[in-house]
């Protein structure tokens, strides 16, 4: 009784705001041009908006460390200049006036940190060695040098006996680093920090110092974000691209220059509506979350496509433009406002993921949706009802549509029988074992050296190629924070537990090196005692380590004021997931003294690049399993509100399980990574395909209770909806596929893995949603629950 006083309120609902719709059509449609015209005027203002902390989890426990210890010794936000000599070695007179004034222009970047600034030319690179007069430490150039060969000499000699060849000077003395640190606000505003500045910066220094014997490298966040942005305003032309195709598709499909226009129209709306309001909010577009729009033109779209098919049949029935409009209300405002609902629930879930990016992005394209019930369910049919269609053309149409029998339709309906249905259901069962399977080899974080976002060929991944093969040090650092009682740096349990620490993770492959301040005290204590090999260890006194420690200044980073931190710098060949879980096992796994004073040491995770990239895949991978759970529950919850039949919502959901587990073995298939850029895909792509679903059972239901068999009412909702969901999945996921021309490599990967979940999404609910449907839907009992009522 409940239910069907339920779906009898909702019927008279929908009928209500069907007619005053259409009664009030004038009054709604300059409210929305209005709203359209200011919405669109702040549209105009929106602009990129880059930002490190945006990428990171800050709640991660990685994430606390990092915070607490940036000041100190250093972030993530780090970028790299490397000069590299095209012949020959550095050692003369053009290279070294070169790298002085390249240093200079680094130091005066806008966001720049100057005391974080090293090259060979900053007061922070020195060495200490021992002479018969004792220790002796100097800068390696020093502050009075000249450019002339003599001095050049000097500084050869210099840097063989310090501590960075390999570090700042490449091993065969054929290129030198200039690295610095960013923060993350502009020090003259206090505004966030604008990294299209600062890459454009880094983009002179490139321009003025590449010659035919020098060329320059350049990595780190800011030249990374730059290129992106750079390939995403490219991203306007598939935008363009998508738009033409589905409006020639869509003219072909329809017939008519009207709904075609009326449709993109509609689809563009939305749009604007969503990007004046993201602006509004405060909120700008990330470069790495330029799919959204997209995604709201293809599922504003997709719902314009079911509303003006509606619309059309209609008309082939015989009814006027404005009855045809208020039916087509009628019809899908409660389906497709649930479809609409459930496509924000599939944006709105990714925000249980604490990465502020992510949650933007879920904010933004949860705005896109929601404001297509005002102009789809709304707008459109008012639209509509001022549009015609010639005589001749409804005549065409209806011989076409409603006389001719549908094979094809036909042939899908026949799954609707348990029989048959029983063959699609043990086809799917297979291909979720498959599916399942492949899941397990799936990665998280990134599957490829380099910057997986571009091409292998980009520059950006050519100079951290040029910056690892030559350097020991590169843009994959991961510091572990050493923390113990005060004064632990004279202890000699402590220290020496940080020493066996530093050779374990040393050992681990991955590794390229480590540099601790342990590494620095042994080394010293060489010098301590007249360069005999046997000291190559640490002092076991106070004393001695103190000794060891004669001359380091705190601006070098290797510990800080009060001894009870020191940082070690863990220096990775790449950043790839298998790399990564490897050195934080090992690291966690590092076995220390039961008691003494070594067991007062603890190793906290992490800071540095690599560092921030392991909390980040640890962030993803915890919460891959919550949003998906979190995503079916609310779709299921709202489909059961729609239908009143928990078995209905079953032949809707389960075929959107099984693509998103196959989606899984398709990244795995296509080397892609689970990660920040593409977890959202999968829950965008359920949020889309789950319109299909909805649209096909909301005809089909309607057909049961006017009385036919579940073959049949499946057969009669095809006609009505089935093409309409085929051409959508077709154009959308055209439209999608188009980005695998993108200069982007992450884009083309969303954009085959989009067009796959758009498609398969479609596949699934024309063919296994009847199969589902066959087993479970009781007709008898769906007819008696909803006492015939229909839309």
């Amino acid at each position: 009784m409940l239910t069907s006083n339920y779906a009898s309120g909702m019927a008279r609902v929908s009928a209500w705001l069907a007619d005053a719709l259409i009664r009030h059509r004038v009054m709604i449609l300059v409210v929305l041009g209005l709203i359209t015209a200011f919405l669109g005027y702040h549209a105009s203002f929106l602009r990129m908006d880059p930002g490190f902390t945006k990428s990171i989890p800050l709640g991660h426990p990685y994430m606390q460390t990092y915070s607490k210890y940036t000041d100190q010794f250093g972030g993530a936000n780090v970028i790299i200049v490397a000069l590299m000599q095209k012949e020959g070695d550095i050692f003369n007179v053009d290279f070294f006036k070169t790298l002085e004034t390249a240093t200079q222009d680094v130091l005066f970047i806008k966001g720049v940190d100057r005391s974080s600034v090293t090259s060979l030319f900053t007061p922070n690179v020195d060495y200490v060695l021992v002479n018969e007069e004792g220790f002796v430490g100097h800068r390696v150039v020093e502050p009075d040098f000249q450019p002339n060969q003599e001095s050049i000499e000097q500084v050869r000699r210099n840097l063989l006996v310090s501590q960075h060849v390999g570090r700042l000077v490449s091993h065969d003395f054929r290129g030198a680093l200039i690295r610095a640190e960013l923060v993350d606000k502009d020090p003259a505003t206090g505004k966030p920090l604008d990294y299209t500045e600062v890459a454009a910066a880094l983009e002179q220094i490139r321009a003025r110092y590449a010659s035919d014997t020098v060329e320059v490298r350049i990595i780190g966040f800011a030249k990374f974000i730059d290129d992106v942005i750079n390939g995403a305003l490219g991203v306007l032309l598939f935008f363009v691209v998508a738009v033409l195709v589905t409006a020639i598709m869509l003219y072909f499909y329809s017939n008519s220059l009207q709904i075609t226009v009326l449709a993109i129209l509609v689809a563009v709306t939305a749009v604007v509506w969503q990007l004046g309001l993201v602006r509004l909010l405060g909120y700008g577009i990330d470069p790495l979350s330029i799919l959204v729009p997209f995604l709201i033109l293809a599922i504003g779209v997709s719902h314009a496509i079911q509303m003006t098919n509606t619309w059309k049949l209609e008309i082939l029935g015989g009814a006027t433009a404005r009855q045809a409009a208020r039916e087509a209300f009628n019809k899908l405002f409660i389906p497709g406002t649930t479809a609409l609902l459930a496509n924000a629930v599939g944006f709105a879930v990714i925000m249980v993921i604490d990465i502020d990016i992510i949650q933007e992005l879920g904010i933004t394209a949860s705005i896109g949706v929601a404001v297509m019930v005002a102009t789809n369910k709304f707008m459109l049919p008012v639209l509509l009802s001022y549009a015609s269609m010639s005589p001749r053309t409804v005549e065409r149409i209806r011989a076409r549509v409603l006389v001719q029998e549908k094979p094809f339709f036909r042939f899908l309906a026949s799954f609707a029988d348990r029989k048959k249905g029983s063959v699609v259901i043990l086809v799917s069962i297979v291909l979720l074992g498959f599916g399942w399977w492949k899941w397990q080899s799936l990665v998280i974080g990134d599957s490829e050296a380099g910057a997986p976002e571009f091409w292998p060929e980009a520059r950006y991944n050519q100079d951290i190629k040029a910056i690892i093969n030559n350097f020991r040090v590169g843009i994959d650092e991961l510091t572990v924070i050493a923390e113990m009682p005060r004064d632990g740096c004279t202890t000699y349990g402590m220290m020496k537990t940080i020493d066996r620490f530093v050779w374990h993770v040393g050992n681990v492959e991955g590794v390229q090196s480590v540099a601790s301040l342990s590494s620095v005290m042994r080394d010293r204590n060489i010098g301590n005692n007249e360069g005999h090999i046997k000291f190559a260890e640490l002092p076991r006194t106070a004393a001695g380590l103190g000794s060891a420690m004669r001359n380091i200044e705190l601006n070098q980073k290797l510990f800080n004021d009060t001894c009870e931190a020191i940082p070690i710098r863990v220096f990775l060949w790449d950043h790839k997931a298998p790399t990564l879980t490897r050195v934080v096992e090992a690291i966690e796994e590092f076995e220390q003294p039961a008691e003494g004073d070594g067991a007062k040491v603890s190793f906290r995770l992490a800071s540095g690049p690599a560092g921030v990239m392991a909390a980040t895949n640890e962030a993803v991978e915890r919460a891959e399993l919550t949003m998906m759970g979190a995503l079916f529950v609310a779709v299921g919850i709202l489909c059961y509100l729609t239908f009143l039949s928990w078995r209905a919502s079953l032949c809707i959901l389960l075929p959107l399980a099984l693509v998103s587990i196959l989606a899984n073995a398709v990244m795995v298939l296509l080397n892609i990574g689970l990660k920040v850029s593409t977890l959202p895909v999968v829950a965008l792509g359920v949020g889309v395909g789950v319109d299909y679903g909805i649209y096909l059972f909301a005809r089909t239901q309607a057909h049961i209770r006017n009385g036919l068999s579940l073959k049949d009412a499946y057969y009669e909702g095809l006609k009505q909806a089935g093409t309409a969901v085929i051409f959508t999945a077709s154009t959308m996921s055209i439209g999608v596929a188009t980005w695998f021309f993108s200069d982007l490599k992450f884009q083309s990967d969303m954009g085959v893995l989009l067009a796959y979940m758009f498609f398969v999404n479609m596949v699934g609910a024309v063919l296994l949603l009847p199969a589902l449907a066959a087993w479970l839907i009781d007709v008898e009992k769906e007819r008696v629950s909803t006492r015939g009522l229909s839309h």
